[in-house]
């Protein structure tokens, strides 16, 4: 009895380690982890007030509209310049009665210490001057620890490395309703462009309903 016992015990305890760590089985990464703890959805995007590379302040709740956020390390050597690239292709599948007026996109910059206006504004150059509706932004007047508390609350697992200063982090897409709560995450490693297009379009439809 007790070898039978001893193995059931064990695998048990095993089982609800697992489980709890994974929040329930839904979570198998540092990534997800930290998006499923962040809470369920609709939730409240909270907020930051931002600057964008023209130099306007902007409050993403005084927008009203839907927004499309992300976030980018423009020191990434390769990862997070894909998915702009993909977030592009996304951008243009939307056409002017839909951007700017009813949806924005937003590129917000993870690094304070060394990015600026400046160099926000000439990495937004690569896409083209004509894009109306999508701003690339800093956070404005926030530290660090804010700022990381922030990308915690939204879900964003963030993580500077000590000896090079590269920052690792999560790449979803934020879907931030009028009335400033986040509606969906998008993953674009597993998600096409296809498929974040027709999930933002039936918001917008329900929303015209």
């Amino acid at each position: 009895m007790k070898r039978v016992l001893i193995p059931v015990v064990a695998l048990t305890i095993c089982f609800t380690v697992i489980w709890k760590w994974t929040l329930g089985f839904s979570a198998f990464t540092v990534f997800s982890y930290t998006l499923q703890q962040a809470g369920t959805l609709p939730r409240t995007f909270p907020d930051l007030a931002m600057i964008s590379q023209d130099k306007e302040v902007f409050h993403l709740k005084d927008k009203h509209k839907y927004v499309l956020l992300n976030f980018v390390y423009l020191n990434c050597p390769y990862v997070c310049h894909k998915v702009n690239n993909q977030l592009e292709r996304i951008y243009h599948l939307f056409d002017s009665a839909t951007v700017p007026s009813r949806l924005e996109f937003v590129t917000v910059s993870f690094d304070l210490g060394n990015d600026d206006v400046t160099k926000i504004k000439k990495y937004r150059e690569y896409f083209g001057t004509d894009i109306p509706g999508w701003t690339f932004a800093l956070p404005y007047q926030t530290n660090q620890q804010a700022f990381d508390t922030f990308l915690h609350h939204i879900g964003i697992w963030k993580y500077t490395v000590p000896a090079t200063g590269i920052i690792n982090h999560s790449l979803y897409l934020y879907l931030i309703g009028p009335d400033n709560k986040i509606v969906r995450v998008f993953d674009p490693a597993r998600e096409n462009d296809n498929s974040v297009y027709e999930q933002i379009n039936l918001c917008l439809q329900k929303q015209s309903i």
